[in-house]
């Protein structure tokens, strides 16, 4: 009777030390009798443990403090802000090449559309710098003959813009571009904004376009249509290459009477884009096989 006792005393005057022998008589149960309460037994046991547990903390955090995981300042925050700043910056880089590589997908649909079956060889090609030595500044792009591109060869931005012809200085890999601006002249023809007119006989006006130093062209108008600002001018011009018949040019900003010729108007058309402001242009080049002749 002697540990009963015992046991007594030690329930009903110093419940924590009963509580301690309880739990450690249930040490010496099965575990299949434990495992539905074990949980329930181990908070019972970390009760009395806790506050020693917290002071124990508290202790090792005055003695050598740790950095808040909020705190911008830290290691860890600031590690975290340039990764996150990482992949921010890869983020908007993929989402431009997407652009880029859409607007080249459309451009070249829209280019190998008015080539149709003429077997021409579509180059992309890049801007890579304007030549200060030439008046107006000649435009230099990267590819060459190695690419298939010659001489006379058209380019285009945009699927349908003519913006100028390749020039004699063609390099292997680069060559010269001569704006469609700075061009000596260049036929076209005058449509409506909203295209051509359904009218029985109704004829685009002709014209030939002429370079100003502003950039523009202007052009003398023999006609009897209405002409308007805003109407487009297309190429119409024997001297170029056919797949460049049609292609926009620019658009009429301005008309005026001429008094020497009561039935012609002075029109200034201003070109759709300027070829410097681009970064990437389409070059009607040669047959592949020829290109691929001249490459190897």
């Amino acid at each position: 009777m002697q540990p009963l006792r015992l046991l007594q005393i030690l329930v009903l005057r110093r419940p924590e030390w009963g509580v301690l022998v309880l739990a450690l008589l249930a040490t010496f149960l099965p575990a299949r009798f434990l495992r539905p309460w074990t949980g329930d037994l181990a908070r019972l046991v970390a009760l009395p443990v806790t506050p020693l547990a917290h002071a124990g903390t508290v202790l090792a955090d005055r003695l050598r403090p740790r950095p808040s995981a909020f705190d911008r300042d830290s290691p860890e925050v600031r590690a975290l802000e340039a990764e996150s700043e990482l992949f921010r910056t890869l983020f908007e880089q993929s989402r431009l090449e997407v652009e880029r590589l859409e607007r080249t997908i459309a451009a070249l649909g829209a280019v190998s559309t008015r080539a149709g079956g003429t077997g021409l060889r579509l180059v992309e090609a890049s801007v890579v710098g304007v030549d200060p030595a030439r008046p107006g500044g000649a435009i230099r792009i990267n590819a060459g003959s190695r690419h298939g591109v010659r001489p006379g060869a058209p380019v285009f931005v945009d699927g349908d813009i003519f913006v100028g012809l390749v020039s004699e200085e063609v390099g292997a890999f680069e060559s010269t571009v001569i704006p469609a601006n700075r061009l000596p002249s260049l036929g076209a023809r005058l449509y409506p904004a909203e295209g051509a007119s359904s009218e029985a006989g109704w004829t685009p006006p002709g014209t030939v376009l002429k370079p100003r130093a502003d950039g523009r062209f202007v052009a003398d108008v023999a006609t009897t249509v209405e002409l308007a600002e805003g109407m487009l001018a297309r190429v119409a011009d024997d001297r170029s290459p056919r797949i460049a018949l049609g292609a926009r040019i620019g658009r009429v900003v301005s008309i005026e009477p001429i008094e020497q010729a009561p039935l012609a108007r002075r029109v200034v058309v201003e070109p759709l884009l300027e070829l410097e402001d681009r970064t990437t242009v389409v070059v009607a080049a040669e047959p592949s096989s020829e290109a691929d002749g001249g490459a190897r």
